[in-house]
């Protein structure tokens, strides 16, 4: 297997896939409040909401994009185990300390993009890297001793699940954005259905959150995640959507009442930081 050697992009081109990263990380950061407004089981959840994922990016599927590979059964395995992995982890735990636990994640991306694509790490992604997982860590802190281990392991299990699924995505980037997100989350809900089959009865309610959140929450993101990598290098990507962790608890928050611990607000604060102090030096540079 090899990735594109071309060099990243510049200027105009360059700030379109960070936009396209970040406003994935901010999508993504509805997670939350949908999983834990509803009632269902987390299988079932993943299922349904892979469904109305699939039936949605259809549409945008031409005959000329159907493709095979090994990179491409690694991302369908490591999509579905980690969304899977993440719901579940909702159920179990906050959704803060689901969601932040999921963005230990970018540790393993810089030690993949290193071994694989011998790519250097960068010293101001280093350090935004360090100040992120240190607010990462403030929160695990926080949390240590409760009643809810099960759920914090899930979501560590889905931060590396989901480092594979980001790093794999290297290998894929002559698949169109829009067939890989089809292909995914058509293979999950397919993959799922024998799990969750009798527990698949919905209220109109739930199938028009479900249908909301397979598109806006979850298809749509991925789509523009994969778009955005076209432009954009997975270290700075993977830094990029450190702003989930931060939304994600302010959603559920103001929508369910489920507030933050303290040590989640601090070490939120200190992953907004370090996106900020990124952010304002490259802005700098660039005058």
């Amino acid at each position: 297997m090899s990735t594109d050697k071309k060099p990243y992009a510049t200027g105009s081109a360059l700030n379109r896939g960070r936009f396209f990263i970040l406003l994935a990380g901010v999508l993504w950061s509805l997670a939350g409040v949908f999983i834990k407004s509803l009632e269902l089981p987390p299988l079932a959840i993943v299922f349904y909401r892979s469904l109305f994922a699939s039936l949605f990016f259809l549409f945008f599927v031409r005959t000329k994009m159907w493709t095979a590979s090994v990179p491409l059964l690694i991302s369908v395995a490591s999509y579905t185990a980690a969304i899977s992995f993440f719901v579940w982890a909702n159920k179990l735990t906050t959704a803060a300390n689901a969601i932040v636990l999921q963005y230990t994640a970018p540790i393993f991306v810089f030690l993949f993009v290193r071994l694989l694509f011998r790519e250097v790490i960068s010293k101001i992604n280093l350090t935004t890297l360090f100040l992120g997982m240190a607010g990462v860590g403030v929160i695990f802190a926080g949390s240590a001793g409760q009643p809810d281990s099960a759920g914090v392991m899930m979501a560590i299990l889905s931060g590396f699940l989901f480092s594979v699924y980001m790093t794999n995505l290297g290998f894929l980037k002559s698949v169109h954005p829009g067939y890989l997100t089809f292909v995914n989350n058509l293979v999950c809900w397919l993959t799922l259905y024998p799990l969750v089959q009798s527990q698949l009865t919905l209220s109109l309610r739930e199938g028009a959150a479900l249908a909301v959140m397979g598109v806006v929450q979850l298809g749509i993101p991925y789509f523009l995640f994969s778009k955005g990598l076209e432009t954009v290098s997975l270290q700075e990507a993977s830094l990029i959507v450190l702003i989930e962790p931060v939304l994600n608890p302010i959603w559920v928050a103001l929508v369910v009442g489920e507030v933050p611990s303290v040590a989640t607000l601090i070490g939120g604060g200190v992953i907004l930081l370090s996106l900020a102090c990124r952010y304002a030096g490259l802005l700098a540079k660039a005058r």
